[in-house]
């Protein structure tokens, strides 16, 4: 198979399998259920609006960082950035680490621009 072929199915491969996402629509009622047990407040008052306000502020350096180093390196740090983001959120406990996560949710969604 040609360089290029390789290229395009590994990159729509990605794409496919960096927004097949069946368990966003649980996020809350995990949340918010046993496994990490927070609040409605805390969830909603400081848990959510870290993501909103991590990826304004990555979204700016993150386009400059594309024009720079070009886009390869971006879609890598993306996919490092998705799996620690699913990383933190089965494995991490308590609000902190969850606001953490929050921030590498933010910076996922920050470098979607370059893919």
């Amino acid at each position: 198979m040609e360089f290029w072929k390789k290229t395009c199915l590994l990159l729509c491969c990605y794409g496919f399998f960096k927004e097949f996402r069946p368990s966003e629509s649980f996020l809350n009622e995990f949340l918010l259920g046993p496994v990490h047990n927070l609040t409605q407040d805390q969830a909603y008052y400081s848990l959510y609006p870290v993501w909103t306000y991590s990826y304004m502020s990555v979204l700016i350096a993150v386009f400059l960082l594309t024009d720079l180093l070009l886009y390869k390196p971006v879609i890598v740090f993306e996919a490092l950035a998705y799996i620690s983001t699913w990383g933190l959120l089965l494995w991490a406990r308590g609000l902190a680490w969850l606001q953490f996560m929050e921030f590498c949710y933010g910076v996922v969604t920050a470098t979607e621009v370059a893919y």
